[in-house]
């Protein structure tokens, strides 16, 4: 799909082996991508592709996600964000962009803060400190994802059930790089178990909300929000805020995407990010 190929690495963390995808342009700014929940790293190959001329990109497989180790200390925010801390320590890296997709963009809010002088500037996609009202009630009526499939064109068909933004292409290409094929036929998910049909604390936590709030507050490098402007879950009331209380937020919608926007309109995400980036067409 992308020809521009990453190297595949490793690198262990508060005792856990993390595998991230490294597009090297050594000398040139890092640009740290963050996948959402039960994500993987591979969603941000277009992105990736487009950048690597720019940017040293490094694509981060999370705790319990995509060929990482799952981890036996939890999942709790500030766990993913002590790996963070640590991944980008581990790998030297002093000043740095980040990119954030769902949970990921959670990750990058709550590190910032406390790292103003090494984070070069923001993207969040389709996240914000709330969830609205909307996405809250059609939360409660999602179906439940299955977790074997007899075969990958099973696991394609409810993937496109649930999200009709991605083109059938993008969506079997998310498939393979999410799901594993175990010895008996079944395929499953390659994150962690313990991690679907869940309800994030995030959604529900007015403290953890609040820690998103004043994470946006305190931040003084630029934020960029890119929200899939056919996803529900970040309301234009809480944009309005963001915008409002951030020191230096804006927000551009993709239009035909849905909530994993890297994925469902790869190359609108890549124009629609130049700018901000620093990088021309």
């Amino acid at each position: 799909m992308v020809s521009v190929t990453s190297q595949e690495k490793f690198v262990t963390v508060n005792n856990l082996r993390l595998r991230y995808l490294d597009w090297g342009t050594e000398g040139k700014m890092p640009l740290v991508c963050l996948h959402g929940h039960t994500g993987q790293a591979h969603i941000w190959d277009e992105f990736a592709e487009a950048m690597a001329p720019h940017y040293h990109v490094l694509a981060l497989d999370q705790r319990g996600h995509g060929e990482s180790q799952w981890a036996d200390t939890g999942y709790e925010r500030d766990r993913f964000v002590e790996d963070l801390a640590a991944f980008v320590d581990e790998l030297g890296l002093q000043r740095f962009v980040l990119a954030g997709l769902s949970m990921g963009g959670w990750h990058s809010l709550l590190y910032t803060p406390d790292h103003q002088d090494r984070v070069e500037r923001i993207i969040i996609v389709d996240i914000g400190p709330e969830p609205s009202a909307r996405s809250v009630a059609e939360r409660a009526n999602r179906p439940t994802a299955p977790m074997l499939f007899a075969g990958l064109d099973d696991a394609v068909a409810w993937m496109m059930g649930t999200n009709p933004w991605a083109t059938p292409e993008r969506t079997r290409q998310d498939a393979l790089d999410k799901m594993r094929q175990r010895d008996d036929g079944i395929w499953t998910w390659k994150a962690d178990a313990s991690l679907f049909n869940i309800t994030l604390t995030d959604l529900t936590s007015r403290e953890l909300q609040e820690r998103y709030w004043k994470a946006i507050e305190a931040i003084t490098c630029p934020i960029l929000e890119v929200r899939g402007a056919e996803s529900t879950l970040v309301s234009d009331e809480t944009i309005q805020r963001m915008i409002a209380v951030g020191q230096n937020f804006s927000s551009v919608d993709v239009p035909g995407a849905g909530h994993v926007v890297t994925v469902d309109k790869p190359q609108e995400f890549i124009e629609v990010t130049r700018g901000f980036l620093g990088v021309k067409g």
